[in-house]
């Protein structure tokens, strides 16, 4: 019964010092099925937190927040953001529940694979402990999420997904649309997208946009001329005969990572300086200049900071990772796929070189997923109110899926983020940075906007504040 069920969550301690958090929080622990339609067998034990509003208005409807991957880690990171005063930017009006999604994080059993053990010893751990693996998807999110409403009282989710959480947002909107109140999509991708092969495609189109960006600017089509035809020449160059300097070698594969990267690698250093990066690595492999190139590669890993070290409970889940992907994505891939979409574009031909696109395939065929049903690779009809954040310079598939959105849902509203590159709100918090808080919380206002009335319409002028140097 729905009373039942909402006594079946534990009230648990948090695993931090709660007295430093700003808002009030409440950590809890839910046990459900790992397999729905075998409920006699093992359970999934969820952690999640409530972080609660200081003006409660909407208290039927809270956020649950779905976080990128698949296979990352929302609570030890929500831990740090609770006692930061960037919370008081997040939890407003209604309360906010961040959980660590299924085979991940804090909740149990986790699929945390060491990285000193290979995938075959990671899948005999795992089936040794008796795991399906076959029951680490979005489906499973979803209903985890479901079971978690319940739980928790609330009358419908405002269900808020960034980059691969936007997967199991749809994936709740098409299985539980009574219990959705609205979707805010941060960075999207479609259940029906090609994620490899799309996600090279937005690459290509980012990059093109930043050379037609340099070609409209005086400064930098003076100091980079005819920069997008010298650059792709020498692409098609270096696939056929890389360059090479003492220490390394070129190809086409490694200069188009290395753009991407540079885009797609966080806060510090900013997006000026990332961009100006790429155009400055663009001319250097038109000119052939491999000593240049790796100058520019070893100044931008020296002005990166590294990753903190986490404990376990805040490392990323190879196995759920490999759970998600072999089950609903790669399976509906192809080498036949890959290799149309290599003669369109130089640039995509780039991200995929010969002979070593059958990876993720040979990965997936030692983990015993399965292939989830054909209409996970479908569209999801949704008809209730739609937000979608995407970044101008986002290298991945999400740069374009924000408008197929728009286009595909009547009641969907887009907001490009000038400037900007992959997610607008996210939980890194030690990616937080005076540049990047400008679009966090513009992000967030815009949400609140939204929510409060999905047919205003939205003053987006903070989704246009970043303007760009292109020459140093």
């Amino acid at each position: 019964s729905e009373g039942a069920a909402q006594r079946a969550w534990q009230k648990v301690p948090c695993p931090f010092d709660t007295a430093a958090a700003l808002l009030p929080v409440e950590c809890g622990r839910l046990k459900v099925p790992e397999n729905p339609d075998d409920s006699a067998r093992r359970s999934v034990e969820l952690a999640f937190m409530v972080v609660r509003a200081p003006v409660r208005t909407n208290a039927d409807y809270p956020v649950i927040f779905l976080n990128g991957g698949p296979g990352t880690i929302s609570l030890i990171h929500v831990e740090k953001l609770v006692t930061l005063e960037a919370i008081r930017d997040v939890a407003v009006d209604r309360d906010w529940v961040f959980f660590d999604m299924r085979g991940t994080g804090r909740s149990k059993p986790s699929l945390y694979c060491p990285p000193r053990n290979t995938l075959v010893e990671c899948r005999s751990i795992f089936l040794k402990d008796s795991v399906d693996l076959s029951q680490y998807n979005s489906i499973r999110i979803a209903d985890d999420m479901e079971a978690l409403r319940k739980a928790l009282g609330a009358r419908q989710w405002v269900v808020w997904g960034t980059s691969f959480g936007s997967r199991p947002a749809y994936t709740m909107a098409r299985y539980y649309p009574a219990s959705v109140r609205a979707l805010v999509i941060d960075a999207p991708y479609l259940p029906e997208d090609q994620e490899t092969v799309d996600d090279f495609r937005g690459a290509d189109i980012v990059f093109n946009r930043i050379l037609s960006k340099c070609a409209a600017d005086s400064a930098c089509a003076a100091k980079y001329p005819r920069l997008r035809d010298r650059f792709v020449t020498a692409l098609r160059k270096l696939r056929q005969q890389p360059l090479s300097d003492d220490s390394a070698r070129f190809d086409d594969t490694r200069v188009v990572f290395f753009l991407r990267n540079a885009l797609y690698g966080g806060n510090v250093p900013g997006e000026e300086p990332r961009v100006q990066y790429d155009i400055s690595y663009m001319d250097a492999v038109a000119r052939s200049d491999a000593p240049l190139m790796l100058e520019i590669e070893r100044k931008l890993a020296a002005e990166t900071p590294p990753r903190p070290q986490f404990p376990v409970e805040g490392r990323g889940s190879m196995g759920m990772s490999l759970s998600v992907q072999c089950r609903e994505e790669f399976a509906f891939e192809s080498r036949e796929e890959y290799a149309r979409a290599a003669l369109i574009s130089d640039i995509v031909r780039a991200f995929m070189p010969d002979g070593q696109m059958d990876g993720n395939f040979q990965s997936c065929a030692q983990w015993p997923t399965g292939q989830a049903d054909a209409i996970e690779n479908t569209r999801v009809y949704y008809d209730g109110p739609q937000l979608v954040f995407t970044g101008e310079l986002d290298a991945t598939l999400s740069g374009i899926t924000g408008f197929k959105i728009e286009t595909l849902y009547a009641n969907a509203r887009h907001v490009l983020f000038r400037n900007a590159g992959h997610a607008q709100f996210y939980i890194r918090s030690f990616d937080y940075t005076p540049e990047e808080s400008v679009y966090r919380r513009c992000a967030l206002g815009l949400a609140r906007q939204f929510l409060a009335n999905p047919q205003q319409a939205l003053d987006t002028r903070c989704a246009e504040a970043r303007t760009l140097r292109l020459v140093p």
